[in-house]
This record gives C-alpha cells, sequence and structure tokens, in this order.
C-alpha cells in the first residue's frame, strides 16, 4: 500500500536543463525554497539528447501554433520514448515509493505513462501555449494526447492556454511567480546598477564575439545617462528579439535612446538549439546597420554558470531601464514582464498568452494589439520616453500587481494545493 503525504515524501520537479530560461529558474526557486508543506522538494535534471531537443523545439512552436518545421517523424518518436525510458528508470531508482513527480514541458511528457505505469503520482506542467488555437496547435496535441491519461494532472499558467483536448482532462492554472528576496530582484543602488553595468562593458567600446566569450558583450559606447530600451529573453525566435531590433532601426528612437538586447548564452542552454542561430543573426544585423544607428544597439550575454553574475546582470539592466519590452509573437507566460513590474518599471508587451494576465493594458502596462507591427510598437515605446509621469504611473501601479498576484509566496501555495491533489487521487 502506497502512502502519500506521511514524513520523508519528496516531490520531483523534472526538467532537460539546469540553468537557462524562466522554467529552469523556476524549479530552482521551487526546490531551493525547502519544504512545501508536508513534503520535501527536490530537482532532477534529464539527461541531454541533441537529437531529442531538435524535435522538441519543433514542436515547442506548433503548440504556439507556429508552423515551424514539422511533427516528430516515427524515427524520432522512436527516439523520443527511449529517451523517456531512460529517464524515467533513473529517476525511478532514486524515489521512494510515496513520492511524487512534477514533470515540465514537452521534452518531459513522454515520461508520464512510465511513471504513472510504476504507480507513481504524477503531473505535468506545460509552461508554453496559444490562446488563438488553430490546425497547427490542434496538430501538436493531438501528437501529444499519445502520452496524456486520464489520472494524469496536467498544469497550466493561466486559464486561456489550455487546449481543447485537455478539457476534460484534470487541470489546474499555477501562474509563475518571481520571488522578491532572489538576487535578481532585490533592490540595488544606483551606484551598484552603474558598478555592475560598467562590469559588463555598458559604459565603453567592447567588442567580444557573443558566441565565444563567457561575458559576452557587444557594444561600441556607453549608455551614459541616456534612456536604455531592453528586452530580456532567450534567443528564441518566438521571442521576437529581432523584430524588437528592426523596430528599434527603423524608427526615430535611436536619436533618444540606446537599445539592449539581453540572453543567456547558447552554450549554457542545452535544450534550446535555436538559441545559436537566432544571436547569430542578430548579431550581423547589427553590423549591417549604419553607425549612428548601431552604436546605440548593445548585446549583452551573460553566462550563467555564473548565477549570481547573471542575476545581478539582468537585474541591473531592468532597474536602469526607461521601458521594458517583451515583443513575443506567443508566449506561455513571461517572467521577465513580472520582473521588470516589480522592479516598477513601465512594460511594452505583446498581447499575447499569459502577459495578457499581469498587465492590464494602460493601467500596469501597455499592450501591443499585433506583436508583428513594429511601427506600433516603436510608437508604444516613444509614448514611455515622451511622459515620465505616466511611466511612473504604470510602474507603481505595476508593481502593487506583481505584490498582490505574482510573487512566490502564493506559487508555494499553489504548489502545496497540486501536492495535496495528488495525494487525495490516490486509491489504496
Amino acid at each position: 500500500m502506497v502512502s502519500y503525504g506521511r514524513a520523508g515524501s519528496t516531490v520531483w520537479h523534472v526538467n532537460t536543463t539546469k540553468v537557462g530560461g524562466g522554467v529552469a529558474e523556476l524549479i530552482m526557486t521551487l526546490t531551493s525554497e525547502g519544504h512545501a508543506g508536508r513534503f520535501q522538494v527536490a530537482r532532477f535534471v534529464t539527461n541531454a539528447d541533441p537529437e531529442v531537443f531538435a524535435m522538441t523545439k519543433r514542436l515547442h512552436h506548433w503548440i504556439h501554433g507556429v508552423d515551424r518545421g514539422t511533427l516528430p517523424s516515427p524515427a524520432e518518436h522512436r527516439r523520443y520514448t527511449a529517451f523517456a525510458a531512460e529517464n524515467a528508470e533513473r529517476l525511478i531508482g532514486a524515489m521512494s515509493a510515496n513520492d511524487l513527480v512534477i514533470l515540465h514541458d514537452p521534452q518531459t511528457l513522454a515520461i508520464a505513462p512510465l511513471l504513472l505505469d510504476a504507480g507513481f503520482r504524477v503531473a505535468w506542467r506545460c509552461h508554453i501555449g496559444t490562446t488563438s488555437h488553430n490546425d497547427v496547435s490542434s496538430a501538436a496535441w493531438n501528437y501529444l494526447r499519445t502520452f496524456l491519461r486520464l489520472e494524469l494532472t496536467l498544469v497550466f499558467s493561466d486559464e486561456t492556454l489550455i487546449p481543447p483536448v485537455a478539457r476534460e482532462a484534470s487541470t489546474i492554472v499555477i501562474p509563475p511567480s518571481i520571488n522578491p528576496s532572489a538576487i535578481k530582484n532585490m533592490p540595488l543602488t544606483s551606484a551598484e546598477i552603474r558598478q555592475i553595468l560598467a562590469g559588463n562593458g555598458l559604459d565603453g567600446p567592447q567588442h567580444v564575439p557573443a558566441n565565444q566569450s563567457a561575458r559576452s558583450v557587444i557594444s561600441e559606447m556607453s549608455i551614459g545617462t541616456d534612456p536604455v530600451i531592453l528586452q530580456v529573453s532567450r534567443w528564441d525566435p518566438l521571442k521576437d528579439m529581432t523584430g524588437v531590433l528592426i523596430a528599434f532601426a527603423e524608427s526615430a528612437l535611436p536619436r533618444r535612446a540606446h537599445l539592449v538586447l539581453c540572453g543567456p548564452s547558447p552554450a549554457d542552454v542545452a535544450d534550446d538549439p535555436e538559441a545559436a542561430g537566432v544571436l547569430s543573426e542578430i548579431i550581423v544585423m547589427r553590423e549591417q546597420l549604419p553607425a549612428a544607428i548601431r552604436r546605440h544597439v548593445h548585446i549583452v550575454c551573460p553566462v550563467l554558470t555564473n548565477e549570481r553574475e547573471n542575476a545581478l546582470t539582468v537585474n541591473a539592466l531592468q532597474r536602469r531601464a526607461a521601458v521594458v519590452t517583451q515583443k513575443s509573437l506567443q508566449e506561455g507566460f513571461g517572467l521577465t514582464v513580472t520582473e521588470a513590474m516589480w522592479k516598477a518599471r513601465p512594460v511594452v508587451a505583446s498581447k499575447a498568452g499569459g502577459i495578457c494576465s499581469q498587465i492590464i493594458d494602460g493601467v500596469t502596462g501597455l499592450l501591443l494589439d499585433d506583436p508583428g507591427d513594429g511601427d506600433a510598437f516603436s510608437r508604444l515605446v516613444a509614448r514611455i520616453l515622451e511622459d515620465p509621469a505616466g511611466a511612473a504611473r504604470l510602474g507603481r501601479a505595476a508593481h502593487r500587481r506583481v505584490a498582490e498576484f505574482f510573487t512566490l509566496a502564493r506559487e508555494l501555495a499553489d504548489h502545496d494545493r497540486l501536492y495535496q491533489r495528488l495525494v487525495s487521487a490516490v486509491k489504496e
């Protein structure tokens, strides 16, 4: 007989990379905050398999309703299930009979039926998705339903992201959160911000290839005291860093502000095979800009192996920014939006996915109706730059909204309810 919830029970959070992106960071926070109710919380990182990650990255786009690449071939499906079997065996070997498992994102979903067959209680948390389901996203979910079981609890970041195929399943909504006391979110003085940014090469000419340096920065002039427009995200096509760069370069914004694009070094993000290509494309685009515009564009790639340095860099950039953007074409949630709002920064973000649960348009930030409209994006950014008092009002309201809805204390309570739900589902 399995007895869940007694002393010594462990909840295992499973994903495919230790660092890189909001999911890895969220799991790190959940597993570093000690106990959640009656449960110990632990982390399990799968083996790295580049072929599986290439396939699941294509699937990632399809789940967002974007036809990029193909769905898994029979050979890829076999590789995916073999990957799942290998990691399920490793995980089960580390578990006790009364443990619970939370799997994260499509890379891990194929592990779910194997754990269920072994008698464990399992939830799968899908951090991605689209609010505008189409034939592409439907095809992706038709593939994923191969691994869905009635006894599997599904977790989504927002009600609007639950796909039709999951409407009859056991679902729960848990919006992501930030830890206000984390290094990335703690208060910094103006002097500390200047020192951190100077240490990252934003106080003068730097031209270190962003795919070769531990601290990779491309910057030809100091940002000085000029306004900064910032986007922090992974180098993912759906984050549309290229669109941000094009919109900035084609507007009047370079005459009044600097653009900083910040994302993790692709070498540190094992499960994202597209990152290096996106970053290289942005570097080439920047090089081709007229010198007067190019000098106002800066690329920063913090090294993720130094967690403290990476966190301080992002913190300082967000606090220094006059405007923080998230021009995603599709977005499951957007933790960088939450981080910026906590720091009382005015945010311009796409009306996409879970971003809409964070930003009340005109109250806690500004929403871009069409993520592909670069001109409209530039106008919203300029609107904030031209109205410092209005920007400050947006920032204050943004901070209050995060404090009320999107902090770690709320998410820990949500997870404890999830764990209790899994326990109550056990039939002894």
